[in-house]
């Protein structure tokens, strides 16, 4: 992936303590980790159980309608009509943004729903919602629009939406949900649908961005062994690889706000990308451990690896261990950019796995 393209990419985060992007096969059994990721946050942020108990409830619901009502689109379409889940948190708001296609005739009804929403106050958004429970009216994949009710009544904000041309017969559907105290939105719908185009083009699946603690790290973890398992060594070797990195990153002085970590899968390559502001001593380190990792051949790498482990080489450098057991994990060389960014020199590490 080329540099230009994760740094505009980390940019666009810019402000925020958290960012989780996923654009995967959307299983169903993720909506737990989702909830792990949330809790884990908030917790460590030290939100209010109030916000913790909103944010948790409208990402499994935004989450939840991808998954009931994401359209089965044409082949040629089906790159620019992936769905994408994204939370963006800078701790005190949190937004949440579901996008996934739709048929071009459903249009007109949904954003008709929407406008009647977001004509209602919260008690009117309540009765509504009751009067919804008691009625067998049901669309074919779930209530009858009660999921947009309940995370409107709970977000205490309006629900914001737009639509995006795929082709004659789809659109993208975008709906954020924002979260929290004050009610100013941090980015537009256009911004999520940019960010869209960007997964789009270099098959992102996965991206996590910020100073994660342990529990998030092993949310995201979930997610990447559940979908890329095209075979259960290779998801293995993806699970190592991820761990590495994220050992490199701990003896790693990032800086700004912190490291975004990434996988896509282009052309049926997987590959782990980390982009991460440094100052200049940790470039100048990772530079030589790179260096000192890269001299080496796969034998070489094997033997510097137990070596280390078992106590047989004094090594000046821990983050060296880390990039070896990555260089073990991949199918081609390791590639390490540099640059300068708004926030200081930027380093971009990429993997193939």
């Amino acid at each position: 992936m080329d540099q230009a393209a994760v740094k505009a990419l980390y940019q666009a985060f810019a402000g925020d303590r958290l960012t989780f992007l996923y654009s995967g096969e959307f299983h169903d059994e993720h909506t737990a980790r989702l909830i792990a990721l949330g809790e884990e946050y908030l917790e460590r942020e030290g939100a209010e159980k109030s916000v913790r108990s909103k944010l948790g409830f409208i990402m499994v619901e935004a989450y939840q309608n991808i998954v009931r009502h994401r359209t089965t689109i044409n082949s040629a379409a089906q790159g620019a009509g992936r769905s994408m889940f994204l939370l963006r948190s800078n701790g005190a708001q949190h937004e949440v943004t579901a996008i996934n296609p739709l048929e071009e005739g459903a249009v007109g009804a949904l954003t008709a729903n929407l406008e009647r929403l977001r004509s209602l106050d919260l008690q009117q958004m309540k009765q509504v919602f009751l009067r919804g429970l008691q009625s067998e009216e049901r669309t074919e994949r779930g209530g009858a629009g009660l999921g947009l009710i309940e995370m409107a009544r709970r977000s205490g904000h309006a629900l914001r939406y737009g639509f995006a041309v795929i082709d004659p017969a789809y659109r993208l559907f975008a709906l954020q949900v924002l979260v929290g105290k004050g009610g100013s939105w941090r980015n537009e719908v256009k911004d999520a649908f940019d960010v869209h185009q960007a997964v789009v083009d270099h098959g992102i699946a996965v991206l996590g961005r910020g100073r994660s603690g342990a529990g998030e790290q092993e949310a995201i973890l979930r997610f990447i062994e559940r979908d890329m398992d095209d075979g259960r060594s290779r998801s293995d070797v993806r699970t190592r690889a991820y761990l590495a990195i994220s050992d490199l990153l701990a003896n790693l002085d990032t800086a700004g706000e912190g490291p975004m970590i990434l996988f896509r899968q282009v052309d049926g390559r997987t590959s782990l990308v980390v982009g991460t502001p440094l100052n200049e001593t940790a470039l100048a380190r990772l530079n030589d451990a790179m260096g000192a990792v890269m001299s080496l051949d796969p034998q070489g790498l094997q033997r510097r690896y137990r070596d280390i482990l078992l106590g047989r080489v004094e090594v000046t450098d821990d983050m060296q261990l880390g990039l070896i057991e990555l260089a073990r994990s991949t199918s081609a060389p390791l590639r390490l950019m540099s640059s300068d960014s708004a926030f200081g020199p930027f380093a971009v590490l990429e993997a193939v796995i």
